[in-house]
């Protein structure tokens, strides 16, 4: 736990740096674009147009469930976002800040998870599109709804724990990041962000979906906030003991080679 203890107190007393980079880096992301800061808001619904397309034209069959389609397929993808948001962004955090590695002492995990107050802000603007949506269609959401947060922070504790190891390895080798992250948009197709598992008849496939622990990592936080309920809380709760375990490793592993990264950029 020693890696945890030191990010702990490397990151606290970081903290005002934290803020400032995030404030320019958000100011930055909205600058001189006709819809301002509402693109925040926009931005998950834009982000599922192409299948809701898809469905509503009869070429995407993905089953039918107790959840409207458009609620499915907005609340899986705001839940699916969360990793790879966090990996991209933990892992070019320090390329990013190459200027400051160079020039500062500022712990480098301070620097490498900077990104992360921009997606935690992200998670809070898609509360806000989810609930507008959920009311649209006259629904309640469920009082698991306000703690989104905390439902969607296995995703995140995956995304930044590997960002952590990429944020290193990816500047000695440039393409290993980009290659994570293809494989990451694979692996969304079995994941039952956009389907129903129950209508996959293929027997490769729906093993696969049922073994991909991403499935119960999504699909259980949307069943909460949307229903109420869900059929694999059990599961839920041993994916995210795993998951806080791999992120106490992978920061270890941070510390280890964190050095490195100096020596590349």
């Amino acid at each position: 736990m020693w890696g945890v203890r030191q990010a702990a107190g490397d990151i606290h007393a970081s903290r005002y740096i934290i803020l400032r980079l995030f404030l320019r880096d958000f100011k930055a992301q909205y600058k001189q674009k006709l819809l301002g800061y509402f693109w925040a808001f926009i931005s998950p619904l834009l982000g599922v147009l192409s299948f809701l397309f898809l469905y509503i034209s009869g070429v995407l069959v993905p089953g039918e469930g107790e959840i409207p389609y458009t609620l499915y397929v907005l609340t899986g993808s705001c839940v699916w976002s969360c990793l790879p948001g966090a990996l991209a962004g933990v892992s070019g955090g320090l390329a990013a800040q190459a200027d400051l590695i160079m020039r500062t002492r500022i712990p480098k995990i301070s620097l490498a998870v900077s990104a992360l107050s921009n997606l935690y802000y992200a998670i809070m603007t898609n509360m806000v599109t989810v609930l507008v949506v959920l009311l649209l269609y006259g629904m309640a959401p469920s009082w698991w709804f306000i703690l989104y947060p905390v439902l969607v922070l296995p995703m995140v504790l995956l995304g930044a724990s590997a960002g952590l190891v990429l944020s290193v390895l990816g500047i000695i080798a440039r393409d290993l990041t980009s290659m994570v992250q293809f494989g990451l948009s694979l692996v969304m197709y079995v994941t039952p962000v956009i389907y129903l598992r129950d209508t996959i008849t293929n027997p490769l496939i729906k093993t696969l979906i049922t073994y991909n622990p991403l499935t119960y990592l999504v699909d259980t936080p949307r069943s909460l906030i949307i229903t109420g309920h869900a059929e694999n809380g059990g599961v839920f709760l041993l994916l995210s003991a795993a998951a806080c375990v791999c992120a106490v490793v992978c920061i270890r592993v941070f510390y280890l080679i964190e050095d490195l990264a100096a020596e590349r950029l």
